[in-house]
């Protein structure tokens, strides 16, 4: 399968790549290291549309809800089945907003509010009729920051155990 990953040069968007290159698939990364931004909503689905998969993992502002719409839009009247996989956070499932480790309780805010919005698109659209095959990730506590806390999963284990649970085919 052709995967497009946003946000693939760290973290757990550069486990999903790895892993999934591993298995043998053909990985388009899209990352702001390799000049690429998803803030550029257009011209990043235009990288994704020939792709069978969308791991929508980086995050600016709301262009990942950006993102999921366009591709979805795009994706949606295809006689071909496809995959979009949105990265969320467990921080929206919090009752309260509160700091997150490492971010001010205003970027904490900012941060759910962002994943939020997310959520709520990706909600919306898996309701509406399409061969698109939907899956919303939630993403604890992984160690993939500096501020990561010391009882966090490696990011390479997250992505094995999400491999395990989600399939692709």
């Amino acid at each position: 399968m052709k995967i497009a990953i946003t946000g693939h040069k760290k973290g757990i968007g550069q486990e999903f790549a790895k892993q999934l290159a591993q298995q043998g698939h053909n990985i388009v990364g899209i990352s702001r290291s390799d000049g690429e931004n998803i803030r550029r909503v257009a011209h990043t689905a235009s990288l994704i549309e020939p792709c069978d998969v969308l791991i929508n993992n980086a995050i600016s502002l709301y262009a990942q809800t950006e993102l999921l719409f366009e591709v979805w839009h795009r994706w949606q009247n295809s006689n071909k089945v496809h995959h979009i996989w949105n990265i969320s956070t467990q921080v929206c499932k919090w009752e309260e907003d509160k700091q997150i480790n490492g971010l001010t309780m205003r970027e904490s805010i900012e941060y759910r509010n962002q994943k939020m919005a997310l959520e709520l698109a990706h909600t919306q659209l898996r309701s509406q009729p399409s061969k698109i095959q939907m899956e919303l990730i939630r993403p604890g506590s992984v160690n993939t920051q500096i501020f990561s806390q010391p009882d966090s999963i490696s990011a390479e284990d997250y992505v094995r155990e999400v491999l395990h649970a989600y399939t692709l085919g």
